[in-house]
């Protein structure tokens, strides 16, 4: 493993072969210019004086010139869609990841989804793109671990977990939140690093009379994060674009209903055990806000076919899907 950090995975054979701190992701723009260096001048030659048998790269951070195999992970083309998230790497997607894609023997993705998407975008031939499904942590089954976050306002709550880009379409759950707001018995809790997009929301928050019901956390530990995905009323998660989408799989797989939106990855993943609305349907969204907060029996059904549907994504099925794709490089 090349990395800069010395924490690796415990319970499995790994030999850490340390790289320059100034290579690490939070390290800004000179770190990624000064990684894309490194990746393309130095790790082509480590990479033979290592005698390795294959690259797989994770971050869509693959070499252009490489003796050595490679299998390139893509997890979305969010920096290619929605250049606002990422600019830099809107760039990237743009002029150097399909010179690269060329040379790859091999692409990883996680939804059929995103594998359409790719093959389109592209152009690439649909079978050198393999789907390999995420799935949740396996600390969320244990709820000794969970903690109640102490900025917690509420005890009954719909759960959103994201970010405030459009793209995550908070703004159509918050409108709906607030046209059944005095019907229900929940909060809005939103769980979201503040970001460019922030004040934005809180301007509709606040026009729309929410300040006292819609509670904003971030920075929160991973007990924490684990508490209020088992204590929700239900998820909400609307997006009009993800690569896999994790909050909806997390929730169900700890008995909570997820409502998402009824196209894309968040409909592959989450199949008939979530409640779909279309996107941008805030009607839709408030009756089913209400359904949730007001009808045990119609809770518990979504509860249960969440339960079930989790089950297909465990992170042995993972594994097995990439010891299945890594077999074609040996």
């Amino acid at each position: 493993m090349y990395a800069s950090s010395p924490q690796i995975p415990s319970g499995i054979r790994i030999t850490l072969a340390r790289c320059s701190t100034k290579l690490r992701f939070d390290a800004g723009s000179v770190g990624a210019i000064s990684r894309f260096i490194w990746n393309q001048a130095i790790l082509p030659f480590r990479l033979l004086n290592d005698r390795v048998d294959l690259l797989v790269c994770q971050n869509t951070d693959g070499l252009l010139w490489c003796s050595t195999p490679q299998l390139l992970v893509i997890h979305d083309l969010i920096p290619a869609l929605y250049p606002d998230e990422a600019p830099r790497l809107h760039r990237y997607y743009k002029m150097v990841l399909p010179l690269m894609l060329r040379r790859i023997g091999v692409i990883g993705t996680v939804s059929w989804h995103t594998k359409y998407d790719l093959v389109q975008h592209y152009k690439l031939d649909p079978r050198l793109v393999q789907v390999i499904y995420n799935a949740p942590s396996a600390d969320l089954a244990d709820h000794t671990r969970d903690r109640r976050p102490s900025a917690l306002q509420s005890e009954r709550y719909f759960l959103f977990v994201g970010t405030f880009a459009p793209r995550k379409n908070l703004h159509t759950v918050t409108k709906a939140f607030a046209s059944v707001v005095e019907e229900v018995g929940e909060s809005l809790v939103v769980v979201a690093y503040p970001d460019q997009w922030m004040e934005d929301y809180l301007g509709l928050v606040k026009s729309l009379g929410l300040k006292e019901k819609v509670n904003i956390l971030s920075g929160l530990e991973d007990g924490e994060i684990a508490y209020l995905y088992r204590q929700a009323s239900a998820l909400f998660l609307l997006s009009e674009y993800e690569g896999f989408g994790l909050p909806p799989i997390e929730a169900m797989s700890v008995g909570t209903p997820a409502v998402v939106s009824d196209s894309g990855a968040l409909a592959e993943v989450a199949g008939d055990a979530a409640i779909k609305v279309k996107a941008h349907d805030v009607d839709a969204t408030a009756e089913v806000m209400r359904n949730l907060s007001q009808d045990k029996a119609f809770r518990d059904q979504w509860r249960e076919r969440g339960l079930k549907r989790s089950e297909l994504f465990r992170w042995e099925r993972t594994r097995a899907q990439l010891q299945e794709v890594l077999r074609q490089f040996s």
